[in-house]
């Protein structure tokens, strides 16, 4: 670690309840610790344990201890163990611990001055009891070695909607693999909890349940309108709820046995705290309340069950460091106040709430890799799609993009004149972003920050950990003739809500003449691929970068959620599924890269030839793949000559697939060469080990 006093780091860190510093040496001595000392049988490790943001000497464990006999306990006293061998015969450090009430009794531990590019081994002691498993984790390599990285990327695992057989798969093809073709860590793109129980579309038998939470909102009770949430679902709404949605899902095995694997990088998107969130703000209802006591919350329980290297972490090529370890604070549920010039509402609750924790981070992979972890929900702009506008576009299919580029411009609409007043079809309502400031996605200081990390960067191969997609996934409705509808955005949530943003940020990299930009997202739960254009509407497309979006885990997938929503118009329904006798075919794949028209006449015609007639090749620019009815993950491998991406997708996972994991359904497979800043990237591929998707499994219908 380089960039500030590693003595006073260790002093703050080990200040910090729950979180310990230790140095690691080959012990002079055999291990001294004395199980027999204490009656076994009195606690267990019920979470498992994990590992977390691996340094090139240094690595977070992580753990969480509690009495079998589920009795309240004050200070439970723990020991760690890490050895350069699974046997344990060569231990290096061997330290007491204490696991907290004041932390649930989860416990980080950060082991300094470990060889760099090194595996280690790791167990925790309670007592004569024992972790039941030992961990295994690695450290990164130097900061000039230049060698291949290869690393998985995943997101989206909800409980109740799925199991984790994706998991299970990923590890057990980890183990068969050769060791130069194995996975030395997981970034995990967010969604890790979901913090609404029943969550799972009321047609559909959840997976698995969820019982009550300790407090909750008041159980739901079904309306007839939304229908996305299953009888007697809850929101977590306290520091007890979220600990229990954590300790919950770090019970399912196939997590535990990838956390215990393999290092794991974290962000987080909404459901960390609560579906779309904002800043410091729910939208769970019409245009959502503050909830700064939830969001403080979130982030203390996320500190806790997330191993994660954030106060003090190493500089980045001169780049401050940003991230902050968790502090406490007392706020209330009180009014947000009034934006500054970057869209941040400078109310005192939502600015300690926001505050409490910091997460936006860079790592290190050698020569080869330079990691860029975004915080995408905590300094973001309000939704341009208020309750007002939705009321405005009443008819349109989905969120038009010429009223959400609109919005998002607020008062640098129209080169600084922006309109007085919105209108769609025969309504009219005033212009609500007129004086406002230009939509944000990562905030002021975070987009300097992403900037400056960029130019900073020199390695081979910069990821960008992007937790929401920037691919722009549009219908173009205005291509049915006498339809008499715009063209609209599939989900305004990620970055086609703050479009201005993105097209700043892809000319920032076009022009600083930055190249080997590579997103890597998930939230949408589907494998989706293509290039980040300097701006989608532009006459000619030029691109800064690639996007691979992994999908969800368990989570419920894009195709699925189309479906549902298209029932209600044949013609729609006909541009996302093709119903060919005993199967259903994923027409949405073919009709958001390609165009309505192309979906649709795909299905009229029987005929793939046919709709290929009438592609748009600007329907949704830069889109290039789509595999909408997927669960899985993605793998990335980075060498000097190139990067290579497989988006794998799993069966079906409303059944436990056991300790086999899950099958495969697929792979697929795509190639991107070194480009020079200022050029345009080539995307090559896909090709598939298994079915291919439709339309690529299909010449003709």
């Amino acid at each position: 670690m380089t960039g500030f006093d590693r003595r006073e780091f260790l002093r703050l860190f080990a200040a910090t309840a729950g979180c310990f510093a230790v140095s690691a040496a080959p012990l002079p001595f055999a291990s001294v610790l004395n199980r027999a000392a204490a009656d076994t049988g009195l606690y267990h490790f019920p979470q498992g344990l994990a590992s977390g943001d691996p340094q090139p000497h240094a690595v977070m464990l992580w753990t969480r201890v509690e009495r079998v006999d589920g009795a309240p306990s004050d200070a439970i006293d723990l020991y760690v163990q890490v050895a350069e061998d699974e046997a344990f015969t060569k231990l290096i450090v061997e330290r007491a611990v204490r696991a907290l009430p004041e932390t649930d009794h989860t416990v980080r531990v950060l082991v300094n001055e470990l060889r760099p590019d090194t595996h280690y081994y790791y167990r925790f002691f309670a007592g004569s009891d024992q972790a039941p498993f030992s961990g295994r984790t690695r450290t990164a390599p130097p900061r000039d070695a230049k060698r291949p990285v290869r690393f998985a990327f995943l997101c989206c695992q909800n409980y109740e909607q799925g199991y984790y057989g994706a998991y299970r798969r990923l590890v057990n093809d980890d183990i068969a693999a050769k060791p130069e073709d194995r996975i030395e860590f997981v970034l995990h793109l967010g969604d890790f909890i979901y913090e609404h129980t029943g969550d799972v579309p009321e047609e559909e038998k959840p997976a698995r349940l969820i019982g009550p939470l300790p407090n909750g909102s008041t159980p739901w009770v079904p309306d007839g309108k939304r229908t996305n949430w299953q009888s007697g679902g809850q929101a977590a709404v306290t520091l007890a709820d979220y600990r229990f949605l954590y300790k919950l899902y770090l019970t399912d095995p196939d997590l535990q046995a990838a956390r215990a694997r393999f290092p794991f990088i974290h962000t987080w998107d909404d459901h960390e705290f609560t579906n779309d969130c904002w800043q410091s703000h729910d939208t769970y209802y019409g245009d959502g309340s503050p909830a700064q006591k939830r969001k403080l919350a979130a982030n203390q329980a996320w500190f806790e069950f997330v191993p994660a290297l954030l106060s003090d972490a190493p500089d980045f090529g001169g780049v401050k460091p940003q991230a902050h370890d968790f502090t406490p604070v007392k706020v209330a549920d009180a009014p947000m106040g009034e934006p500054d010039a970057n869209f941040l509402f400078q109310g005192t609750d939502n600015l300690k709430a926001i505050g409490s924790l910091g997460i936006y981070r860079t790592f290190s992979w050698g020569k080869m890799l330079d990691l860029v972890i975004t915080d995408l929900r905590s300094y973001r702009s309000p939704p341009v799609m208020s309750e007002e506008v939705k009321a405005l576009v009443k008819g349109a299919p989905l969120p038009p993009v010429r009223i959400v580029k609109t919005l998002d411009a607020g008062r640098s609409a129209a080169q600084g004149n922006p309109p007085a007043k919105l209108s769609y079809k025969d309504r009219e309502i005033d212009n609500p972003r007129r004086a406002a400031p230009p939509g944000t996605h990562m905030g002021g200081p975070q987009k300097s920050w992403f900037k400056s990390v960029m130019q900073s960067s020199k390695a081979r191969w910069r990821i960008w950990a992007n937790s929401v997609p920037a691919l722009a996934m549009r219908i173009d409705f205005a291509s049915l003739p006498f339809a008499g509808l715009e063209d609209g955005y599939v989900g305004i949530d990620a970055w086609q809500g703050y479009p201005g943003e993105l097209k700043e940020l892809m000319s920032f990299l076009k022009e600083a003449g930055i190249g080997n930009v590579i997103s890597c997202s998930g939230d949408y739960h589907a494998h989706i691929v293509g290039r980040l254009p300097v701006d989608p509407d532009a006459e000619a497309l030029t691109y800064s970068a690639v996007e691979f979006v992994t999908t969800g885990i368990s989570s419920g997938s894009m195709y699925r959620g189309a479906e549902r929503g298209a029932r209600k118009s044949a013609l729609f329904h006909r541009a996302v599924e093709i119903d060919d006798g005993d199967k259903k075919l994923e027409n949405f794949n073919n009709t958001l890269v390609n165009g309505l028209r192309a979906g649709i006449l795909t299905n009229y015609t029987n005929s793939m030839k046919i709709g290929a007639m009438f592609r748009n090749e600007r329907a949704s620019p830069g889109l290039s793949f789509l595999d909408s009815n997927a669960h899985g993950f993605g793998i990335a491998t980075l060498t000097e000559e190139g990067a290579t991406v497989e988006l794998v997708n799993v069966c079906d996972v409303s059944k436990d697939a056991g300790p086999e994991g899950a099958a495969v359904l697929r792979r697929s497979r795509f190639a991107v060469k070194p480009w020079k800043g200022g050029d345009d990237p080539v995307i090559e591929g896909p090709t598939f080990e298994g079915e291919p998707p439709f339309p690529y499994s299909h010449v003709t219908v």
